[in-house]
């Protein structure tokens, strides 16, 4: 018989048989421990764990039924073989009650004791095995109970947040759901901002309340945004002993231990959900990673699906202020209104507690304040903008280029006309919610439209884009009603100015036919008074005023025909010829290398440059330069090239006041002029497709730009 590595233990007060049975089996391959004292037995069997027992029942101190019961005390499956050579009905008894394996008579059989011990030390085995598959069927069956519970708790988790639409609840339950989940007393869900780089809290279990909606966190930086960035869940067992993510609040938790799980859909990353502080201080495992990972997928469906719910709410609101700002427009009588109406139907659409509209002047480069609507800012102000102190304080951009301005991109300038802003008193003081919309209209900077807010965050992208929808759609509908307007009026006007000037001409005809017979029958008078000569010229200057008149009105449709253009300047020249010699004023041509070959309409531009040389001339004094010049160029408001054609003089220039007004109709600084001179030649130029740019320094000379399309 060959023994394993199982312990035993012999107790015997007798020497000779503590020896015989250590030698028995210790030959046997066992590992044999003898005592005579029964004291020392217990003492032994507390303190180890031995496979099988051999004792003596009659024993000093401490019988064997008293070994036996404190061996089963310690260890139910530890064999017991009791050995006695005074047996009676009452030992065996008790130590079949007490879970003695056998009950032996001495002397004993050396070859039956093998026998015992070996069929005892097999069903100890036996049973051993049997308590380790039992307990091992136990706790599969535990832990299937677990997952069960877990797999229920994830599909009663779906389908709570399949019914939950509105996004700031679902937040705050999928918080929940994922504590309870994952036995976490600190949770946080954290989105990333649509546009923007930065994660903020949302809703959160265990931290300061104040904490959502103030923490912005770089994707990239720390756990939360280490995460966003890669896409890949991550446990930390001991974040201390971590170099990547050794925190700095550590306060925030009782435990070293952290999960974070990214919240994505179809490899698009939305956020986070952190989880900290496990309950009973105890270590997150890979099963809670597992976990956690599976509902957050879940999660990021629903935060996906709500999303889009409330942004398609968001853009059927939006559908529907458009459409009633454009039904309010088609209705309104004035700028102001106009105004007014955007400023409030855009409450609608985003926080605005004010609006600013500049005209911008590209001659002076300065914004003038046009319209404002709203109330002072910050709040604590009492009372609305006050729009006539803020029309007397313009905004000087001396060193901000409007032409070159790219509104796809005016972050930058609207940080500098914040700054600008705020150094004028009448005006409320933008905060870094504030904004500048440039209003483009035939594919010129018309006007600079301004809206803010004492709300602390920034507009976004999107509030931005739609700011600039809203203001160029009602800016483009406003114009579009004004211009129709204007046309109605300007041909009702244009028929009684012609109807008038019509019937002026009568009685200036009879007028000037009396006169001259006047002249026929008293030639002396003629010749011995002023007074003749007077009302001639009169007469001619206002046949001369009448026949601008007419010429205004008419909605003149130009037929054009490819002509070079230089030789209508000469022709212009030639027609001017005598004043400019009579003031010695010199006249030169420059033209560079360009097709001046266009399509014109050869009586109306030649009106264009007669006007123009006249002008010229009456600003010279004796000796001054007029000056033609040609060439390819590009205005500072058109994104293409032009035919330019330049007419310079050294005269007394054009005084800033009155700079943005030359081209008003019966605006004129002569004594005799009609102020619609240059009114024609605009009508004229644009009729042709063209524009025209003037630069002028009073006391050093004009340049009038004419540029026609190539």
């Amino acid at each position: 018989m060959s023994g394993g590595s199982e312990k035993i233990l012999v107790i015997d007060d007798e020497t000779r048989m503590c020896d015989s049975l250590y030698e028995l089996f210790s030959n046997s391959g066992y590992d044999v421990t003898t005592t005579k004292s029964s004291t020392n037995a217990i003492n032994q069997i507390k303190k180890n764990k031995y496979d099988l027992i051999i004792t003596d029942i009659k024993m000093p101190e401490y019988s064997g039924l008293d070994i036996l019961k404190t061996a089963k005390d310690v260890d139910p499956e530890t064999i017991v073989i009791l050995m006695t050579g005074y047996a009676s009905l009452e030992s065996s008894l008790e130590a079949i009650k007490n879970g003695a394996f056998e009950y032996l008579l001495k002397p004993v059989e050396f070859s039956q004791l093998e026998i015992s011990v070996k069929r005892g030390l097999e069903i100890r085995q036996a049973n051993i095995e049997r308590k380790r598959l039992y307990d091992d069927l136990k706790m599969s069956n535990l832990n299937l109970n677990n997952r069960l519970q877990e797999i229920n708790a994830l599909y009663e988790a779906g389908r709570s947040l399949a019914h939950t639409i509105e996004l700031n609840d679902l937040l705050r339950k999928i918080v929940k759901l994922a504590a309870g989940v994952t036995q976490a007393e600190i949770a946080s869900l954290m989105l990333i901002n649509p546009g923007s780089e930065y994660l903020t809290i949302e809703s959160s279990i265990g931290l300061d309340p104040k904490l959502p909606g103030t923490v912005r966190l770089p994707i990239g930086s720390s756990i939360a945004g280490y995460v966003a960035k890669s896409g890949s869940p991550l446990i930390i067992k001991n974040v201390e002993k971590d170099k990547r993510f050794k925190r700095i609040n550590k306060e925030r938790y009782s435990s070293a231990s952290l999960l974070c799980v990214p919240l994505k859909v179809s490899n698009r990353v939305l956020g986070v959900i952190n989880m900290a502080n496990k309950k009973d201080g105890q270590v997150f495992n890979k099963h809670d990673l597992k976990l956690l990972t599976t509902f957050a997928s879940q999660a990021a469906v629903a935060i996906d699906d709500a999303r889009q719910f409330e942004d398609n709410l968001r853009k059927l609101n939006e559908f529907s202020v458009l459409f009633e700002l454009s039904r309010k427009l088609s209705s309104v009588g004035s700028v102001s209104a106009m105004r007014n109406a955007v400023f409030e139907y855009m409450k609608k659409l985003m926080p605005i507690d004010f609006a600013l509209w500049f005209e911008w002047q590209p001659v002076s480069n300065n914004l003038k304040p046009v319209g404002a609507t709203g109330t002072k800012i910050p709040l604590t102000d009492s009372g609305s903008i006050n729009l006539e102190l803020i029309k007397s304080d313009e905004v000087i951009l001396e060193d901000m280029d409007l032409d070159k301005l790219d509104i796809d991109d005016i972050k930058a300038f609207s940080t500098r006309l914040r700054e600008k802003i705020s150094e004028c008193p009448a005006y409320p003081k933008p905060g870094p919610n504030f904004t500048a919309l440039p209003v483009i209209q035939e594919g010129v900077l018309k006007h600079i439209f301004c809206i803010g807010s004492g709300n602390e965050h920034p507009y976004t992208k999107q509030e931005v884009s739609l700011a600039r929808l809203v203001i160029s759609q009602a800016s483009g509908l406003y114009e579009r009603e004004k211009a129709l307007l204007n046309a109605t009026r300007l041909l009702t006007m244009g028929n009684m100015i012609s109807e008038i000037s019509h019937d002026l001409r009568k009685p200036l005809t009879n007028i000037k036919g009396w006169i001259q017979i006047l002249g026929e029958k008293w030639p002396q008078v003629v010749e011995d008074t002023k007074f003749y000569g007077m009302v001639e010229e009169e007469i001619h200057r206002l046949n001369e005023l009448v026949t601008e008149l007419v010429d205004f009105s008419k909605p003149h449709k130009y037929e054009t025909e490819i002509r070079d253009i230089r030789t209508i300047i000469r022709r212009a020249a030639e027609f001017v010829g005598p004043e400019l010699r009579k003031k010695h004023i010199k006249f030169e041509e420059y033209y560079e290398d360009a097709e001046y070959e266009i399509a014109l309409n050869r009586n109306q531009i030649l009106e264009v440059f007669l006007n123009l040389f006249l002008n010229a001339i009456d600003a010279l004094d004796e000796n001054g330069s007029l000056k033609v010049m040609g060439k390819i160029s590009r205005p500072s408001f058109k994104n293409a090239d032009y035919l330019a054609i330049i007419i310079s003089d050294t005269g007394h220039g054009i005084k800033k006041d009155n700079l943005a007004k030359i081209f008003d109709r019966y605006y004129t600084t002569k004594d005799t002029g009609t102020g619609l001179g240059l009114v024609v030649v605009e009508r004229i130029i644009a009729a042709h497709g063209g524009t025209l740019e003037v630069k002028s320094e009073f006391g050093e000379g004009t340049d009038f730009i004419i540029y026609f399309p190539i």
